[in-house]
């Protein structure tokens, strides 16, 4: 994926996912994480965004940016008029969840767990917060 992305936009996505990240209030170091970032890189990567450079060429990255924001969509979607209640949405235990956060099942399941939570908020109803599976 990245590879077909102008470098102008690669950045832009980078700047972004890192925004998204912020606003969940999740700290550099989980950020990387949820990125699937190398441990220790918070510093190295952050300096090179400050820079002008992207995240790293790697397809897993790629992937998972991708699906963190769809996820960030998805929950504003669920909370279009509460900017604040959508951003803690993440970081709040959730009965769907076992009453885990969503951030705990991401870090904790990696790639598959992203994609667990990023599916599971897409087929939410935004009136009832119930389950809209589509047959």
């Amino acid at each position: 994926m990245p590879s077909r992305l102008a470098e102008d936009d690669k950045f832009a996505l980078s700047r972004k996912v890192l925004q998204v990240l912020a606003d969940w209030g999740l700290e550099p170091m989980v950020q990387c994480e949820l990125l699937g970032l190398p441990q220790g890189e918070a510093g190295r990567v952050f300096r090179r965004l400050r820079q002008g450079a992207s995240l790293p060429e790697s397809r897993e990255v790629w992937t998972r940016v991708a699906l963190l924001l769809r996820l960030d969509n998805a929950i504003h979607q669920l909370f279009p008029h509460c900017a604040y209640a959508a951003n803690l949405w993440v970081t709040s235990p959730n009965p769907r969840c076992s009453h885990r956060t969503p951030l705990e099942i991401m870090l904790a399941d990696g790639l598959e767990g992203i994609r667990r939570i990023e599916r599971s908020v897409d087929n939410l109803d935004p009136l009832t917060l119930t389950r809209t599976d589509l047959k």
